[in-house]
């Protein structure tokens, strides 16, 4: 991928749904250090969340926090509007919400099965259908929705059609929307790496999905200049 100007994203205001999730606060971070307005959302005010928003303000970074439950309509649109209330626009957009249990298909029960969905699916679609009312005045507008849950074996199947669903969506999105509109999606491996037999695999255990800062510069490539000619597509990371 080419490398980004350090002015690619001067001024622009970009949106990132979940900060408490590690890719969203890579995305984040690597967004403000190249002048990008950056809002993250956070479902909740925990110590961990004001810990995130408090590192990337401690880089002089130019961040905001909002506070909202985008699991419901109602959050996705407090979500919006806290964007609209501050800068009136909104020109990027990244979802990188995610909620899976550790049930499988026999254990899952109907409030998880509601969570999932409306964690994954719902909070993605209706922070869209807000987002881009506000990112319509925009001249190159883009949405990069991230999913995960590819490795073999996968035992939450209601979280894995989630992912499925939200590419299909990303899909018929980038279709239906106008031409200016690019609507593409990550889909990060959770296979765990392969570990160095020389290595002690008590001191040394192997991640389970790959950096959080790859993942970041992916999605940075699709909210690129150079990326204006990909639309509708699903990149793997792995």
């Amino acid at each position: 991928m080419p490398a980004q100007s350090v002015h690619a994203f001067a001024e622009k205001v970009a949106l990132i749904t979940d900060g408490a999730n590690p890719i969203g606060r890579a995305v984040a971070l690597q967004l403000a250090l190249q002048g990008c307005y950056v809002i993250v959302g956070f479902s909740d005010a925990n110590e961990e969340n004001k810990r995130a928003l408090a590192e990337l303000k401690n880089l002089g970074t130019l961040a905001n926090a909002v506070e909202a439950d985008t699991e419901s309509v109602e959050g996705a649109k407090k979500l919006i509007a806290e964007v609209e209330g501050l800068f009136g626009r909104l020109d990027l957009l990244v979802n990188t919400l995610k909620f899976k249990s550790d049930s499988t298909f026999q254990e899952i029960s109907e409030e998880v099965f509601d969570k999932t969905v409306a964690a994954n699916l719902k909070s993605t679609f209706f922070v869209m259908q807000e987002a881009i009312r506000l990112m319509s005045a925009r001249p190159k507008p883009k949405i990069v929705n991230v999913v995960s849950g590819f490795s073999k074996g996968e035992k939450n199947l209601i979280f894995a059609a989630t992912q499925q669903a939200v590419i299909g969506l990303t899909k018929s999105l980038a279709k239906q929307l106008e031409s200016k509109f690019r609507v593409n999606c990550v889909a990060v491996s959770d296979k765990p790496k392969e570990q160095n037999e020389d290595l002690d695999a008590e001191l040394f255990r192997p991640k389970a999905s790959v950096a959080e800062d790859d993942v970041a510069r992916t999605i940075l490539f699709l909210l690129s200049a150079e990326a204006t000619g990909v639309n509708g597509q699903i990149l793997k990371v792995e």
